[in-house]
């Protein structure tokens, strides 16, 4: 999957906002991780499900990593 480069101009306040939601998915992206690694996965399916949330919060996380840094461009130019 290609990556999308947003050109929009985000302002201080969402700016806060989108850090604060890159902290919590990558709080999230940890608490899977160190379940999967203690363990907790205790079915097939369980594990399965905790990979796919791990996936998709990988995949917003670079939305939204992508949106700073599409304004960080702009605001260069």
């Amino acid at each position: 999957m290609g990556r999308i480069v947003f050109h929009v101009c985000i302002n201080e306040n969402m700016k806060d906002i989108i850090s604060e939601l890159i902290s919590r998915v990558n709080e999230t992206k940890k608490e899977i991780a160190d379940a999967v690694a203690a363990g907790s996965a205790n079915t097939f399916e369980v594990y399965q499900r905790l990979v796919g949330r791990n996936e998709g919060l990988t995949i917003a996380l670079q939305i939204l990593e992508d949106l700073m840094a599409g304004d960080e461009e702009q605001e260069e130019q």
